[in-house]
């Protein structure tokens, strides 16, 4: 999920007390000395065969060139054609819904179990283009099982995360190496669920899946 309060905070940082972001010329030296846990990974991804296939409702579909051009971008960063359009609701692993019920702290969220992304028009209105690509592309990466690295429990990494990373919520477009190797090992540690799992939870009333199909998302 996409966290704008945490965001701001970052901001407010940086325009208090100059960091020397622009020192970084790739993300992280993290990609290649900071060891992957447990911490960052959930227990399941939206993959089925493979692949996400994913439907973008009508209420989200202003958001469309923004959608295709994150499913792009994380398609060349894992190097192989992971998420994929479909125009059958009932045949996605994902669907993509604007609303205006979300928590006023998020720009979107996601909801892996029942395969819902969930964008928030009252922020996504607001937001330039390149913002706007920036929250869907972090989303997506919740579906490959990826956490918030917000989050994450050591906190000079978690400050490092923040300002750097993707799944940190810097807003970037760019999947650099740090980003796209974690998204990798996270599809390779998490599992994709059967179809019989999948269809239980977009039956299940207290997901997105069922709320967005009863107009309470």
């Amino acid at each position: 999920m996409f966290n704008f309060k945490h965001f701001f905070v970052v901001v407010m940082m940086v325009l208090v007390g100059f960091i020397g972001m622009a020192a970084h010329s790739d993300d992280v030296s993290a990609a290649q000395t900071i060891r992957f846990t447990s911490a960052m990974h959930t227990n399941k991804n939206l993959t089925y065969k493979g692949t996400i296939k994913y439907y973008v409702k009508g209420d989200a579909k202003k958001y469309q060139a923004d959608i295709n051009y994150a499913a792009n971008r994380w398609n060349k960063a894992l190097g192989r054609k992971v998420l994929r359009p479909t125009n059958s609701q009932s045949g996605s692993r994902l669907v993509f819904t604007g609303t205006n019920k979300l928590g006023a702290g998020y720009a979107g969220m996601a909801e892996i179990n029942s395969g819902v992304i969930a964008l928030n028009n009252s922020w996504m209105n607001r937001y330039s283009n390149q913002k706007q690509r920036a929250v869907v592309i972090h989303e997506l990466g919740h579906t490959f099982g990826t956490k918030d690295l917000y989050n994450y429990p050591d906190a000079s990494l978690r400050n490092t995360f923040k300002k750097q990373t993707i799944m940190g919520g810097n807003y970037s477009t760019n999947i650099k190496t740090f980003d796209a190797k974690l998204a990798k090992w996270t599809l390779s540690k998490t599992r994709s669920m059967s179809a019989t799992e999948f269809n239980h939870y977009r039956s299940n009333k207290g997901l997105y899946y069922q709320q967005m199909l009863h107009g309470q998302l």
